[in-house]
């Protein structure tokens, strides 16, 4: 009787030890890429475009060197980088659309097309960067 009370008293105070621990911190053993990671300038955006994106609100519907866009909405990336949406109208069909994201790269301060998981194998749209 006298052990089940001691555990009944003790029960409240071992949980909240429990809960005031910290979790342990756990490092990396091995690298999951062997080389850095190089930054190209192949999908920069050029400056103009980039004005255009910066002030432009959501919705905003637009052409640039031939391909016609609408801007999306804003965001931040698991990187931490400003990225926005850019809907691509594909020319002569005119529901079909590809979405793609802009980030402006944090260390050079440019946009850049972000390159995607899924390539969209029938994309030819470029903006020439």
């Amino acid at each position: 009787m006298k052990i089940n009370l001691a555990l009944t008293s003790l029960m409240p105070i071992l949980f909240l030890l429990g809960c005031t621990s910290s979790p342990p911190v756990l490092h990396a053993t091995r690298a999951l890429i062997n080389e850095p990671v190089v930054q190209t300038n192949q999908n920069v955006i050029p400056l103009e475009f980039t004005q255009l994106i910066q002030s432009k609100p959501v919705g905003y519907q637009g052409s640039y060197k031939n391909i016609e866009f609408t801007l999306g909405k804003k965001y931040t990336s698991a990187l931490g980088e400003q990225c926005r949406e850019l809907f691509l109208n594909q020319q002569g069909q005119s529901s079909a659309q590809t979405r793609q994201a802009m980030c402006k790269n944090s260390q050079t301060d440019q946009w850049v097309m972000a390159p995607q998981v899924i390539k969209n194998k029938n994309n030819t749209i470029s903006f020439g960067a």
